[in-house]
C-alpha cells in the first residue's frame, strides 16, 4: 500500500516504519463519513483496536461517562441487557473496556485469537453507533440516575450505577482535589467540569439531552479507529467500510477543544471537602499549587518537564521536596503532570497539612523554584530520571495491559488535537535531545518558563469539614422531599411502577433468542 492509494473506501494519507515500536505506521481517512484510521503493522499477535470519540462535557451531569456506560447495555445487532456480561463468557479476550477522559471517550478492546477479535470489534462497533439507549429510557435510569419508590409512603431517592459509582469516587480526597484543581486552571474551557459527573448535578441530566449527546458526538466523522498487531489489514478496512462507515455521510462534528485563556495572576481558592467528626480536621488540608503547562502537541517539553517532576519531587533526594518536607509544611509531598488533555497541568501537593501554612507553601516553592533556575539543578539526579525513562520506554513492559493499548491511548495526546498520531510513540531524538540540555540550561529553562514566569497558576487550599456531608445529605432529602410534594398521585404512581419495571428488567433473565445473537467461540476457532 503506497500513499494516496483507496482501499475499501479509505484512503491512505500516510505511511512510514516507526523503529521505536517496530511497527509500520499507516494514517487513513474514510472518504465518506470522514473517520480516521490509524494502523500500526507488526507481528504482534496481541492484536489491539480501539475507537474514541471526542465528547467534551459542557456541564456536570457526567453525560460522557453516563453514554460511555450505556453504549454498552444492547444495540440493534445484540440486543441484550448487558452483552458484554455475555460476550466475556465465550471470549479470549487479552483488554476489554471503556473510558471517559476529561475530553475524550474510548472503547478498547484486545484479543490474541483472530476470531474473538472479530467479534468483539462487530459488538463495540454495533455498541457505539447503533445502542438501544436512544430508544429505551430505562438505560438511561439504570446506568445513570433516576427516582426512586417502591411505596406511596416511602421517601423519593435517587438512584444509578454513575450516580452512585460518582458518589463513591468524589468522596475520596485525591479525586476530589484533582477535580477542584482542574475546575480552577479551567474556569471558561470543558476541563473546568467533571467529565464523570458531580453526584450533585447528574440529576439534571435529561432523556433528551442525553440523547443529543450521543447524536452529536457519536458519528463517524467524529471517531478514531486504531488497528494494532499482525492482522489482514485489507479485510478489516472492508468490514469497517461495508458494515458501518459506507452507512454515515461525512458532518460538520463541533467538538474542538478550546484553550483557556491565560491568568493574568495567581487565582487562590479555599474549597471544603467532607471528613467525619471521629476523623476530625487537625493537619487534614490540602495544599496545591497547580500550573497549566503549554499544550500536550509539543512532545519535547512534556518529556522535559515529566523528568523534571521525577526529579525535583518524585525521589527521596528530590530537592523539591526535601525543602517541603523539612519546612514541615505537612506529612508528605505529592505531584500530578496530566498529559492527557490539550492543556496539561503540573501540580505540586503537600497532603496533612493545616491552611495557615499556604501561604509558606506558595512563598517556600517559588523560592526554591527560583534558586534551582539560577544555581542549576543537580546533572546526577536529571541523568537519573532521564535513564529511568529511558529504560520505561524501551522496556516498554506495562504489566497486564497489552503493549499495542498503551500505545492506543499514548496517541491521543496528539492525534486528538489535530497533530500526526505517531508523534508520541517517536521518542530516541527527544532523549538525544534531553541528554543534550544536560551540558546547557534546557531543564532551568523550563523551569523559568513554565512556573517562575507563567501566571497561568492556581493556589489551592482543600480544608476538611465535618458538617459538609450532613449539610449535603439535608440538602437532597430537603430537595427529593419538595419534589415529592409537588408530584401528584398520578405522578407518584408513574414513579413507583418505573422503578418496578426496571428492577423486573434488572432481574429478568436474558432471552435464549437474545442469547443466540451474541458471538461465540468454536473448538475450531482456537489454535
Amino acid at each position: 500500500m503506497e500513499v494516496n492509494d483507496r482501499i475499501h473506501g479509505f484512503c491512505l494519507k500516510h505511511k512510514e516504519y516507526i523503529h521505536e515500536v517496530d511497527s509500520t505506521a499507516y494514517t487513513f481517512e474514510h472518504e465518506k463519513s470522514g473517520a480516521r484510521l490509524f494502523f500500526l503493522a507488526n507481528d504482534d499477535d496481541n492484536k489491539v483496536f480501539s475507537i474514541s470519540f471526542r465528547t467534551p462535557p459542557v456541564d456536570d451531569t457526567g453525560v460522557a461517562h453516563i453514554v460511555e456506560h450505556s453504549t454498552l447495555c444492547g444495540s440493534r445487532k445484540y440486543p441484550l441487557k448487558e452483552p458484554f456480561v455475555e460476550l466475556v463468557k465465550g471470549s479470549l479476550n487479552t483488554f476489554l473496556n471503556a473510558m471517559t477522559y476529561p475530553d475524550k471517550t474510548m472503547y478498547p478492546v484486545a484479543s490474541r485469537n483472530d476470531k474473538d477479535f472479530q467479534n468483539l470489534m462487530d459488538v463495540y462497533l454495533d455498541a457505539v453507533f447503533y445502542p438501544n439507549m436512544r430508544e429505551n429510557p430505562q438505560v438511561l435510569m439504570q446506568e445513570g440516575w433516576h427516582y426512586e419508590i417502591e411505596k406511596k409512603e416511602d421517601p423519593l431517592a435517587y438512584s444509578g450505577v454513575v450516580y452512585n459509582e460518582m458518589k463513591g469516587a468524589l468522596s475520596s480526597p485525591d479525586d476530589l482535589l484533582e477535580s477542584r484543581i482542574m475546575h480552577a486552571l479551567y474556569p471558561e474551557t470543558t476541563y473546568g467540569h467533571e467529565s464523570g459527573g458531580d453526584p450533585e448535578a447528574i440529576p439534571d441530566l435529561t432523556q433528551e439531552k442525553f440523547i443529543a449527546f450521543h447524536a452529536k458526538y457519536y458519528h463517524p466523522s467524529n471517531s478514531y479507529i486504531y488497528l494494532y498487531g499482525a492482522m489482514d489489514i485489507e479485510e478489516k478496512l472492508r468490514y469497517l467500510d461495508e458494515e458501518y462507515l459506507s452507512h454515515f455521510d461525512r458532518i460538520p462534528v463541533p467538538s474542538k477543544i478550546d484553550l483557556q485563556p491565560a491568568f493574568s495572576h495567581l487565582k487562590r481558592e479555599t474549597v471544603p471537602y467532607p471528613v467525619s467528626e471521629e476523623e476530625g480536621t487537625d493537619e487534614k488540608t490540602f495544599l496545591a499549587l497547580s500550573w497549566t503547562t503549554g499544550q500536550s502537541l509539543d512532545h519535547k517539553a512534556m518529556m522535559g518537564l515529566e523528568i523534571l517532576e521525577h526529579a525535583l519531587l518524585r525521589t527521596p533526594a528530590a530537592p523539591l521536596r526535601k525543602a517541603l518536607i523539612d519546612a514541615k509544611l505537612g506529612r508528605d509531598v505529592d505531584s500530578i503532570f496530566e498529559t492527557d488533555m490539550l492543556q496539561p497541568f503540573f501540580s505540586i501537593i503537600v497532603n496533612n497539612a493545616e491552611p495557615e501554612r499556604l501561604d509558606d507553601f506558595y512563598h517556600l516553592t517559588m523560592t526554591k523554584l527560583q534558586q534551582l533556575a539560577e544555581n542549576g539543578i543537580d546533572r546526577e539526579l536529571l541523568e537519573a530520571s532521564i535513564n529511568l525513562m529511558e529504560f520505561r520506554l524501551r522496556e516498554a513492559d506495562f504489566g497486564s495491559a497489552p503493549k499495542g493499548l498503551i500505545y492506543g491511548i499514548r496517541i491521543m495526546k496528539s492525534w486528538l488535537y489535530g497533530g500526526a498520531p505517531e508523534t508520541y510513540l517517536r521518542y530516541e531524538d527527544l532523549l538525544q535531545e534531553m541528554k543534550d540540555g544536560l551540558s546547557g540550561r534546557y531543564f532551568e529553562s523550563l523551569v523559568e518558563t513554565y512556573f517562575l514566569a507563567n501566571p497561568h497558576r492556581s493556589l489551592l487550599a482543600m480544608v476538611p469539614d465535618t458538617q459538609m456531608a450532613a449539610r449535603r445529605e439535608k440538602e437532597q432529602q430537603e430537595k427529593l422531599v419538595a419534589k415529592k410534594a409537588a408530584m401528584s398521585d398520578a405522578e407518584i404512581e408513574a414513579t413507583i411502577a418505573a422503578t418496578q419495571a426496571l428492577k423486573e428488567r434488572q432481574q429478568s433473565p436474558e432471552t435464549e433468542e437474545a442469547l443466540r445473537m451474541i458471538p461465540v467461540l468454536k473448538l475450531s476457532d482456537i489454535r
